[in-house]
């Protein structure tokens, strides 16, 4: 059996080894929705809604 904590990055390893969740322009429209949030603008709905539709596609339930 393998250690399965091995396959885990760490917060030094590169980001090259973390799982590459969001395409180039998905990862743009994260940054664009963050900054309207911190800068204390409306983000996009219809762009929010659709990068939460596709993170949790892709990311693995809590559970």
């Amino acid at each position: 059996m393998t250690d399965l904590a091995a396959d885990l990055p760490t917060a030094v390893d590169p980001p090259a080894a973390l799982l590459p969740l969001l395409t180039l322009p998905e990862a743009h429209d994260v940054l664009d929705v963050l900054a309207a949030v911190v800068n204390g603008g409306e983000p996009d709905r219809e762009v929010a809604d659709r990068l939460l539709s596709n993170l949790a596609a892709r990311v693995p339930s809590r559970d």
